[in-house]
């Protein structure tokens, strides 16, 4: 009788046992689990610059600029003469970063030349920062001054609207659409005339370009 009580014990012992190795290893998997999800970053859908107030910009990449080369773009600015478009080729860096490199083009659309400024844009226009997704929407964000100090009328406005778009669908072929955004929003119109609430996916037109 005592062998058996003794065997039933010992029977008993094992089986808490293995009910106790059970949960560690149970709670160890659902620790280590609900860790490694917690880890996980979502897929980013936009990847982009920000400009700083000093108007370098401004990446989470840090880019050794001194072995690079130049890239050729072309600039669509105003010619105060003729009152239309013209075309001017200018260099970039070329930074195997495109939206950086679109960052750039805008800054030197926006002031082609030291103390020039593209009378296409509003005076006072900065760029706060360019986003692109991954389908090529191309976010660009302006200063409030784009609007505010707008001269106003159909002409003028599509010249704003026109350098801007063609300056960027023209050099870079990555991009599918591009969206005018005003300090994070969208808007309605520049100046009341052009629809912008929608990205724009082709080049505008205009004489003399």
């Amino acid at each position: 009788m005592e062998i058996e009580n003794y065997q039933y014990s010992i029977d008993n012992i094992q089986y808490s046992m293995k009910k106790w190795i059970v949960l560690i290893i149970f709670t160890v998997l659902l620790i280590g689990g609900t860790g490694y999800l917690y880890l996980q970053q979502p897929e980013e859908e936009l990847f982009g610059v920000l400009i700083t107030p000093e108007g370098q910009l401004s990446s989470s990449i840090s880019i050794d600029v001194s072995d690079m080369a130049n890239r050729e773009i072309t600039l669509f600015v105003s010619d105060p003469t003729r009152g239309t478009l013209v075309k001017k080729t200018s260099d970039i860096q070329d930074q195997q970063d495109i939206v950086q490199e679109i960052s750039e083009t805008i800054q030197q659309l926006i002031h082609p030349g030291p103390n020039i400024r593209n009378e296409a844009i509003p005076e006072g226009t900065e760029l706060i920062g360019v986003f692109m997704t991954n389908s090529g929407i191309v976010y660009l964000n302006l200063n409030r001054n784009i609007q505010d100090r707008h001269i106003g009328g159909l002409s003028a406005e599509l010249a704003t609207v026109t350098s801007l778009i063609n300056t960027l669908l023209f050099n870079f072929k990555e991009i599918r659409q591009v969206q005018i955004l005003v300090e994070g929003a969208e808007i309605e119109t520049l100046a009341g005339h052009i629809d912008c609430r929608k990205p724009f996916s082709k080049m505008l037109l205009q004489q003399n370009l």
